[in-house]
């Protein structure tokens, strides 16, 4: 595998902007946003006809929308930093390393496709988003790398 890696301090600063990111999207999905959020009464009501709000007002769909980018945001920031701790070199990088970390590329590959496939054959009707897929090949990827490299070490 002849790509540029990252210096191994990139694997610090990965975890880390993995670690807080991964919190701030997850409590973002969690809390409840109406005690922190400017306080505006949730209208219900057709996409369209907003009756309470003039023209200068924020819809109430606007609001949820700014909420869900930022959680949107936070959770790619934080596969951001999966993918830098992934993409950081080892303390001692060799020859030997490459292999497993190719051989641990193409486990995760055939092991996804698989799982892939015996959903879809199951669960036609599953719809998925993109970012399961791409949050369980990082971490899949990094539990092989991490077992292959114990076992022959």
């Amino acid at each position: 595998m002849n790509i540029q890696i990252l210096p191994n301090w990139c694997k610090k600063l990965g975890a880390l902007a993995f670690i807080v990111f991964t919190f701030i999207s997850a409590a973002y999905y969690t809390v409840d946003c109406n005690e922190y959020c400017i306080n505006t009464p949730q209208i219900e009501s057709s996409q369209d006809n907003h009756p309470n709000t003039t023209q200068s007002e924020t819809k109430p769909e606007s609001l949820d929308h700014s909420e869900n980018n930022l959680s949107h945001l936070f959770s790619i920031l934080s596969y951001v930093g999966l993918f830098i701790y992934m993409l950081s070199r080892e303390k001692v990088e060799d020859d030997y390393i490459n292999k497993l970390r190719l051989e641990s590329y193409q486990l995760t590959i055939i092991l996804l496709l698989i799982i892939s496939i015996i959903t879809y054959a199951f669960f036609k009707e599953l719809r998925m988003s993109f970012d399961y897929f791409l949050e369980t090949f990082m971490i899949l990827y990094l539990i092989i790398f991490f077992f292959k490299k114990r076992i022959y070490v």
